[in-house]
C-alpha cells in the first residue's frame, strides 16, 4: 500500500529485495504517481452530449 501511495517503505528492507520485487516496487509507485493525475484529466477533458440545444438569435435593439 505504501508503494501505490508513492511514499515508499520506510522501514529499510528495500536492498533485501530481489530484482523482481524491486521492479514491482517501482511500477506500484509510478502507477500510484499516475493514477490520479490520469484520472483527474480524463474526467476533466472528456466530452459530453448535449441533450438540448440553446436558442441562438440576435437581439433586436432600438
Amino acid at each position: 500500500m505504501s508503494a501505490f501511495g508513492t511514499v515508499g517503505l520506510s522501514t529499510g528492507i528495500t536492498a533485501d529485495f530481489t530484482v523482481s520485487g524491486r521492479l514491482i516496487l517501482i511500477l506500484l509507485m509510478f502507477v500510484g504517481r499516475l493514477g490520479p493525475v490520469t484520472l483527474v484529466s480524463a474526467l476533466a477533458l472528456r466530452e459530453r452530449t448535449r441533450r438540448y440545444q440553446l436558442p441562438e438569435e440576435r437581439p433586436v435593439i432600438g
